[in-house]
């Protein structure tokens, strides 16, 4: 190939590219990381869905990220309790939207509202992630 010649989708560089302006933090240490997954029992705290799981949302497994809770730019810090696991999918549609975890109450009242079939639903899910025995 001769020099300037390019093959379709491919591009010479004139001139330096700029230096990306935009840097990405790491604050989040290997050992909180480990810590908030430990404690949230590697489990996405708004969906339920696990590591491997199929997400029904996107048909691929689930990965799980960390979320802040009170988002950084709101005055939210990088800490235990303002962090939370999360999957792609509630990470990707949590941004600054959500609030804190509901509470035991909440969630129990939302079950009582629930019909059988998804009360059902609930158990088997209990059972299936804690065993019969819980």
């Amino acid at each position: 190939m001769t020099a300037g010649a390019t093959k379709p989708g491919q591009y010479v560089l004139t001139e330096e590219p700029p230096e990306n302006p935009i840097k990405f933090e790491r604050g989040i240490s290997a050992k909180l990381r480990a810590e908030v997954l430990d404690r949230n029992g590697f489990t996405c705290q708004m969906c339920g869905l696990t590591p491997g799981e199929i997400d029904p949302a996107t048909g691929r497994k689930v990965r799980l990220h960390l979320g802040h809770i009170k988002d950084k730019s709101l005055g939210g810090k990088i800490e235990l309790s303002n962090l939370r696991a999360l999957c792609s999918s509630c990470n990707q549609g949590a941004k600054n939207i959500t609030g804190e975890k509901p509470t035991s109450i909440w969630l129990l009242s939302q079950v009582r509202r629930a019909g059988q079939e998804e009360q059902r639903a609930v158990l088997n899910w209990l059972f299936k992630k804690f065993g019969a025995d819980g």
